[in-house]
Order: structure tokens, then C-alpha cells, then sequence
């Protein structure tokens, strides 16, 4: 992600910014707020996230409850998740 990922988003006149789920953090979203821009965290499909949780992620074993809180805490405002059942028990 640029550091001047607003100001590009602003300048492209968009109002949300979507973030890749390993990319989104508590200053990138506050950031965004604060510009008055919307988030949305989004994660790989099936195929993809089983290869990142096998070669870069292998103490989070799936993509799971502990994984969507840790995105949650960033304060993101929408979640495109591929276990959505498991993301509304996080919620609670």
C-alpha cells in the first residue's frame, strides 16, 4: 500500500478504500476516517487463503475467529470474508 494511498484515493474522487486482509491496519483505517472515506477489508478466495495460511500465516492454522477479530480491532468498516458464519460468531 503507497503511503499516499488517501491522497491517491481522494484524487481519483473515490470514497471508500478497500484493503487486502493481511494489509489493513488500525492506522491505515484511522487514516481513511479521518479523510472521510468508507473501508472495506476483503480476503483472498478459498484457493489463496489456504496458501498464504500454509506459507506465510502458519500460526493462524484457517481462516477463523481469531483471524477476523484481529481485522475487526483496525475498526474497518465492512468485511468480504468466504466463512461469513464463523465471521458473525467473532462478532458476537
Amino acid at each position: 500500500v503507497p503511503d499516499n494511498f488517501v491522497e491517491i484515493a481522494l484524487k481519483a474522487g473515490a470514497t471508500e478504500v478497500h484493503f487486502k486482509y493481511d494489509t489493513c491496519t488500525k492506522e491505515r483505517v484511522e487514516r481513511s476516517h479521518k479523510a472521510g472515506l468508507h473501508t472495506m477489508v476483503w480476503f483472498r478466495g478459498p484457493i489463496g487463503m489456504a496458501q498464504d495460511l500454509k506459507s506465510k500465516y502458519r500460526g493462524l492454522g484457517y481462516e477463523g475467529k481469531d483471524m477476523y477479530r484481529i481485522v475487526m480491532a483496525t475498526g474497518v468498516q465492512a468485511m468480504c470474508v468466504n466463512r461469513p458464519h464463523i465471521l458473525l460468531d467473532a462478532a458476537r
